[in-house]
């Protein structure tokens, strides 16, 4: 009898406990970061390493280094997509910790808002609320919001969002008109592009808005 007793002790604690570490990690998935924007950059904001594709593990566990080394306190700016409810921070480059958190420019790494093309990547962990996974969502006309450290802020209205390859092939050098990459020319309006995974990595969810 008194083993019963102690089996289902343990079987309670145990059941309480997954219960208590779910609740945990929900609440640090949904952890929203609303620090200062700010120049300065880190170590941990500027560190090169090789994208990975995020399970919900890996996503975790990035995101529990990148509060532990203080990423959150680094934003370099915000991007807002009011129709989805999307607020997240915009790092200077794309990393496992700052895509644990936000997103990161690409490509035109020395990109400014408001300026030619400004690219920038995300991640779709399939969640809603979570990071970039309701970007699927938008629609031509609605309107992406990018700021600044000087509260500058700089409106985009999308026109453009489709799903394609997750490479681009450059013409002499350049991307091509209507790709992540383009360039917009001397005559033409700056653009912000951002862009996801789509059917699991295979291909990108890539939306583009034109500067108004």
């Amino acid at each position: 009898m008194l083993a019963l007793t102690l089996i289902a002790l343990f079987c309670g604690s145990l059941a309480t406990y997954h219960e208590w570490q779910n609740a945990q990690n929900q609440q640090l998935m949904q952890k929203k970061v609303n620090t200062p924007v700010t120049d300065k950059l880190s170590t941990h904001t500027m560190k090169s390493s090789p994208i990975k594709q995020f399970t919900d593990e890996d996503f975790l566990y990035y995101r529990k280094k990148a509060f532990k080394y203080n990423v959150d306190k680094y934003p370099n700016g915000y991007l807002e997509i009011p129709s989805i409810g999307v607020r997240l921070p915009i790092y200077n480059r794309a990393n496992n910790l700052t895509l644990s958190l936000g997103v990161g420019k690409d490509f035109f790494l020395d990109s400014q808002l408001g300026k030619g093309n400004v690219v920038l990547a995300g991640h779709n962990m399939e969640r809603h609320g979570v990071l970039l996974s309701d970007l699927w969502k938008v629609k031509t006309g609605q309107i992406i919001t990018l700021s600044d450290s000087n509260n500058q802020r700089y409106s985009y209205r999308i026109d453009s969002v489709k799903v394609s390859s997750p490479y681009v092939t450059l013409l002499d050098g350049k991307a091509p008109k209507g790709s992540a990459y383009y360039l917009p020319q001397d005559n033409e309006k700056p653009i912000a592009t951002v862009y996801t995974c789509a059917n699991h990595g295979r291909t990108r969810l890539v939306v583009q808005a034109t500067l108004i």
